[in-house]
């Protein structure tokens, strides 16, 4: 180590060298400085002071077009037909059920800080773009200006890769194609998963040609943005999930959070619900399209939503073979719940003799009610469940990261078909969802929980009441169509009718004798 008297010595020959060497370092320092003045100077306009087609030096040696500032062009921002309102779904709809009757939100304008400030505007947020930073290199420029793929029957999208610019005030994205040759394109699309819904805000794409005026950037960003619609059928969990969640999980996870979300017809009680996957998915801070006052530059932009099916994925249509299992999982690590090798709770205490397996019983608020609860509890205890009951008001008004914590300490989920058997998101691998179908509507059961459930890597009981087990008997009698012949109701009436009949006018009298084999089903899966 040496001594502390030889460590003073080195020091003082340091200082003789440090003053040998000092004065001619400081000129050379002084002229360096001199030489950045002058060579910033000649940028002191910035960027888009240049010739819209000026090449630009930049330090990956790459040739890029910078517009010049013509000033903010502002298309036509009236509104398109069938955007004046925004139809949301009740709560308990079940899915497609929320189409029948308009209903409104309630007025929620609160701003959330914090965790739940997802959706206030920000400038200057993290991502911006510096000088000297390295190129975005997750897509690639086309070689055709078309950008907007409108083929698919779910949903329309459009893919700006390049030099993208969003206007949020006139709900407009802007293309500014690397060739001088484009011929100028225009798309107006609903940004999100279900284009037939007339009423999901539409934003226009704008593919720009050499006459069109380009806006300058006053928000310069290194990572790419989506941006899409709230709105539509969401208010209803399963809608929320099918229509929002999954599509944004689809577009926005290959990410890995490096990507800005900015949404349009903005609903603040969507985000504050869902603030713990939605900044799961993004680590940037999400912005209200609609009063946007900012020109925002990108190197890639995505306009709307994939999706597949409903609250589906199919693994062979993404490029990164997402799984409704990744889904599921991702989730689950969302909200700080136990990983996917975590057995369900009956089996990780299975040596308890005092041990029982754990199910949630949801009972319906208004529609497909249990109408003899109490009588369906006591089946379940006789059967050696541990119940635990949940009123659907509870599940629309908890924290949702409470409520996710009781689903993942259950071993089941049991409920009539609606819109809180999505709730099954939350349970672990191997977990059972009883699916208890009401009278005439069996024939979408399989395609909206059933599929789903297998798909999360869950095991689904599905249970079909009988005639003698639904309400609607008393009401219409055994002679009338709609207890003889539910597939003649459907065929003449299509879902608007088996929604005003089957979903909403009927609840149910479970006898627990019938139903006694599938409970035992779902006991022989959980042990």
């Amino acid at each position: 180590m040496g001594s502390p008297k030889a460590a003073r010595s080195k020091a003082g020959q340091g200082g003789i060298w440090r003053r040998r060497i000092g004065a001619p370092f400081a000129v050379v320092l002084v002229a360096a400085v001199l030489v950045l003045v002058v060579f910033t100077g000649q940028f002191a306009q910035g960027p888009e002071a240049s010739s819209r087609f000026t090449s630009v030096h930049v330090e990956d040696s790459t040739l890029r077009r910078v517009p010049t500032d013509q000033g903010l062009e502002t298309p036509d921002s009236s509104k398109q037909e069938g955007e004046g309102s925004d139809r949301t779904a009740e709560p308990d709809e079940s899915p497609d059920e929320a189409i029948i009757e308009q209903q409104q939100l309630p007025d929620e304008t609160t701003e959330y800080s914090g965790k739940e400030s997802a959706l206030q505007v920000q400038e200057g947020e993290e991502g911006t773009v510096e000088a000297g930073s390295a190129p975005y290199t997750k897509c690639t420029p086309p070689s055709s200006t078309t950008v907007c793929d409108l083929s698919n029957p779910r949903f329309d999208i459009c893919e700006l890769c390049g030099d993208a610019r969003t206007i949020g005030q006139s709900s407009t994205v802007m293309y500014v194609p690397h060739t001088e040759t484009s011929d100028g394109e225009e798309w107006s699309i609903r940004a999100q998963s279900r284009k037939n819904l007339p009423w999901i805000k539409k934003v226009t794409v704008k593919s720009l040609n050499t006459s069109h005026a380009v806006p300058s950037c006053t928000s310069k960003h290194a990572m790419p943005a989506i941006v899409f619609a709230l709105g539509g059928l969401t208010s209803n969990v399963w809608h929320d999930f099918s229509d929002v969640l999954v599509p944004l999980f689809l577009t926005a996870r290959e990410f890995d959070g490096d990507v800005q979300f900015l949404i349009t017809n903005n609903q603040p009680w969507f985000s504050k619900k869902y603030v713990t996957l939605l900044s799961n998915l993004t680590r940037h801070k999400i912005i209200d399209f609609d009063s946007d006052d900012q020109v925002r530059c990108y190197p890639h932009v995505i306009v709307g939503l994939k999706s597949h099916r409903d609250l589906g994925i199919y693994p062979n249509l993404s490029p990164q073979n997402y799984t409704l299992m990744d889904f599921r999982l991702f989730v689950r690590e969302a909200y700080g719940l136990p990983v996917a090798r975590v057995g369900i709770p009956y089996r990780a205490d299975r040596d308890d003799p005092d041990k029982k397996p754990r199910v949630m019983l949801i009972d319906r608020a208004k529609t497909r009610r249990f109408v003899n609860a109490a009588y369906v509890v006591q089946g379940l205890e006789w059967f050696g469940f541990e119940v635990v009951k949940v009123d659907q008001n509870k599940t629309d008004s908890s924290s949702l990261d409470e409520f996710a914590r009781l689903v993942d300490s259950c071993d089941a989920i049991m409920g009539a078909h609606g819109a809180d058997l999505t709730n099954m998101v939350f349970l672990r691998s191997g977990a059972v969802v009883v699916h208890v179908v009401p009278y005439g509507v069996e024939f979408m059961a399989n395609a909206s929980y059933g599929a789903p459930a297998r798909d999360m890597g869950l095991l689904h009981v599905e249970y079909s009441i009988s005639p003698e087990e639904s309400t609607l008997l008393e009401k219409y009698g055994w002679n009338h169509t709609v207890i003889k012949d539910p597939e003649a109701i459907r065929s003449s009436g299509g879902w608007e009718k088996v929604g005003e009949v089957y979903m909403s006018e009927q609840d149910i009298v479970l006898n627990m004798t019938r139903f006694g084999p599938t409970l035992l089903k779902a006991i022989d899966f959980i042990m």
